[in-house]
């Protein structure tokens, strides 16, 4: 049995994102008529730390040792999970249908309906 890589560099104390740039529209159009599936984009993320520090442990782990895995980048276990919870989330709230596509989600969190 191999044993895990011991070193890795340890996450910067508190940080729980991973920030990168975007260009977009201004306009919160309707999108989706000319989207190129399988394009990858990057987007800021925020994660719980404890979540974070296992998805990259594990995708570090996996891509060293374990090959059949299919696991070469913490996005080979982000991109899966977040289309299956995308999918029961359709199902569920949607009739099963793809929800209406946005360029970007309006700033901050909504407030809570009661």
């Amino acid at each position: 049995m191999t044993q895990p890589p011991e070193a890795v560099p340890e996450p910067a104390g508190g940080v729980n994102e991973i920030t990168v740039s975007v260009t977009v529209s201004g306009s919160d159009q309707v999108t989706g008529v000319d989207r190129q599936t399988g394009r990858r984009v990057q987007r800021t993320v925020n994660f719980d730390q404890d979540v974070l520090e296992r998805a990259r442990a594990a995708a570090t782990y996996l891509a060293a040792y374990e090959a059949e895995a299919g696991v070469r980048s913490l996005a080979d276990i982000v991109n899966p999970a977040v289309e299956a919870y995308v999918a029961e989330l359709e199902r569920r709230y949607n009739g099963g249908a793809a929800f209406r596509p946005v360029f970007r989600m309006p700033p901050g969190r909504p407030s809570r309906r009661t």
